[in-house]
């Protein structure tokens, strides 16, 4: 179909072995995108990767949140990634009514990085339609990926981050 199938361009990611110092624990992650639409990342310390699980019940309140572990439909192995990034990214309706939202995934914005067992917070950059993602560390150095697969969660500008003893909370706002 005349695509290009060479390498891709990965210029403005980072990785490394070795986990940044200073980061902050973060061995579970909830994204809330919605009432029907939410996810929990638990770290697993034997495999070094977040597990993920998804929810199994629709409802806006956070008391009644139930998770399913996620597996491959193929294998049957749960899904785990070795870094997990939560992303606000700009988010516009294009239509209300059906709703229809733009995700503006261009520019900057902040972002938290989970890797071994741990949060750091970021910020991402998209320069161009074909660009790819890159996180930077707050001094603006490249912030390490972990080597393996990574897993990006998106939410909105305006959208709540807690950090609580349990973990990471996200709640997804539309502006």
């Amino acid at each position: 179909k005349g695509v290009e199938n060479g390498r891709q361009d990965l210029d403005g990611m980072s990785f490394n072995f070795t986990p940044p110092p200073a980061g902050l624990p973060g061995t579970q992650v909830i994204v809330r995108y919605s009432g029907s639409i939410y996810n929990r990342w638990d770290f697993d310390a034997s495999t070094g990767k977040y597990l993920r699980f998804s929810d199994t019940f629709d409802d806006f309140n956070i008391e009644n949140e139930k998770y399913a572990q996620s597996t491959d439909r193929l294998t049957g192995q749960p899904i785990a990634f070795d870094n997990v990034v939560v992303l606000f990214v700009t988010h516009e309706y294009y239509n209300l009514n059906p709703e229809v939202v733009d995700i503006q995934f261009l520019g900057s914005g902040t972002a938290y990085a989970y890797r071994d067992g741990q949060a750091y917070p970021v910020t991402w950059q998209r320069n161009g339609p074909n660009a790819v993602v890159a996180l930077t560390n707050p001094d603006g150095t490249p912030f390490p990926f972990k080597p393996g697969t990574t897993w990006f969660e998106v939410v909105g500008m305006n959208s709540q981050v807690q950090q609580t003893d349990q973990g990471w909370r996200f709640r997804h706002l539309m502006p």
